[in-house]
């Protein structure tokens, strides 16, 4: 039905009023045929991270070996091998259906709590008429739902982390120090989010603060509690022993972990990559190591980059809060917390693409202020992230171009430039 320009449509209209309906129902129709699938990959896919690895970890807690030494790839703080305990006598099926579960509801968290965060109206009642508000929104899952279907599709723990880190960051938008509480329990399961600890205290959020801390480490004292540590000591000081101090110590590689060095997209995993690897364009493709620069200069050289972005962070925030924000954009908080996001996949020791789904956060907070403001620049950025990530280059492209896309860093490009729209719209007067 046609309606004149600057005309309300009529939407007591027998057809309008059926397709508004419609449209209110979309999203829902959408997720329940997403998780459907993402479902029947969960019960069908041969391979599964959770049960080989948090599954058989938690196994062997609970009969008190060392699941550091075992040789089955566990390499996270020793809280995810308690949870998982449970499930190592129960039916694979079980075990999987129950990860499964909690992944889909974290998943939909994510989504909903990153939405508010970057003041989205309320999705149960977009319409057809929110165009601006659906060009926002399929932007941002354009760029954050393939890092989170990765994690689903190699099971990892990912996005429960993304729902615990984005719920926290919407409880402490709505003022609520318990917000720490979550990000330390997503720090428990992967240190990264320690992050959130000093930006809170500098912003003197310290209840908030205090508690990432507190949380991060008392959660995961409690496996002593029930099983000791064959070694003597606790389970998380071999966790350091046996991962944190052999990779990171001054001359161990720039970005080496418990993975192989093409899935690290975090900046050092990038920078080892181009500097001292390259990539041979063969059957299949492969990444043949060069020692360009030494581990210790390349680690001053990467550490100082870390300390650039961090200064140009800070300095970017505390200008924009001596000016008021517009109304019609994300508040100042979504920024920076995207920003804290972002700092987390960067400067992390590793950070596989299942990590990024974080990225929804910033995607939406900049998709918002491009469409709103008619910024070129950012509609740029935002144009470009979404051509590197959206798109499954996999089954696009030959091998050996999907390889060097990866081997690239990819994904550490788009967090780069998240990470630089994000600057611009805190440095600039709107």
């Amino acid at each position: 039905m046609d309606v004149p320009i600057g005309t309300a449509p009529n939407i007591d209209h027998p057809q309008l009023r059926v397709r508004e309906r419609m449209m209110r129902h979309a999203l829902i129709i959408l997720t329940v045929i997403v998780l459907a699938v993402l479902g029947t990959q969960t019960l069908l896919r041969s391979q599964s991270e959770w049960q080989t690895v948090y599954v058989r970890a938690g196994g062997q807690w609970l009969v008190g070996h060392d699941f550091y030494t075992s040789g089955i790839g566990y390499a996270y703080p020793p809280f995810m091998a308690m949870v998982a305990a449970p499930l190592a006598s129960a039916p694979e099926w079980l075990s999987r259906l129950t990860w499964f579960a909690f992944s889909a509801f974290a998943m939909v968290v994510m989504v909903i709590a990153a939405w508010r965060l970057a003041n989205g109206a309320p999705l149960d009642r977009m319409t057809s008429s929110n165009k601006h508000e659906w060009y926002v929104l399929g932007c941002g899952l354009a760029i954050g739902l393939g890092f989170i279907f990765n994690a689903f599709a190699h099971q990892q723990t990912d996005v429960l982390i993304g729902g615990l880190l984005m719920a926290g960051a919407l409880w402490l938008r709505k003022g609520s120090e318990g917000g720490g509480a979550l990000i330390g329990l997503a720090a428990a399961c992967k240190a990264s989010p320690l992050l959130w600890a000093p930006y809170l205290l500098w912003r003197g959020r310290w209840a908030a603060g205090v508690l990432v801390v507190i949380v991060s480490i008392a959660v995961n004292l409690l496996p002593d509690l029930f099983v000791s540590s064959p070694n003597g000591g606790w389970w998380l000081q071999g966790w350091f022993d046996n991962l944190i101090w052999p990779s990171q110590n001054i001359s161990a590689p720039l970005g080496m972990w418990a993975s192989a060095i093409e899935y690290n997209q975090s900046l050092a995993g990038t920078v080892q990559r181009l500097v001292n690897t390259k990539l041979a364009f063969s059957a299949p493709p492969q990444i043949i190591v060069r020692q360009v620069v030494d581990a210790v200069t390349l680690k001053f050289f990467v550490y100082a980059i870390f300390m650039v972005l961090i200064a140009i962070s800070v300095t970017a925030t505390m200008r924009a809060q001596r000016r008021p924000f517009s109304a019609a954009l994300p508040g100042r908080d979504s920024y920076e917390f995207s920003m804290v996001f972002i700092l987390m996949l960067l400067m992390s020791p590793m950070s596989g693409r299942p990590h990024f789904g974080t990225l929804l956060l910033p995607a939406f907070g900049l998709a918002r202020y491009a469409l709103t403001t008619g910024d070129r620049t950012i509609s740029a950025i935002v144009g470009l992230v979404v051509a590197l990530v959206a798109l499954p280059y996999k089954y696009l492209v030959p091998e050996n171009i999907h390889a060097a896309i990866l081997w690239g860093g990819v994904a550490t490009a788009a967090a780069m430039l998240l990470w630089i729209g994000c600057v611009l719209v805190l440095w600039r007067d709107v």
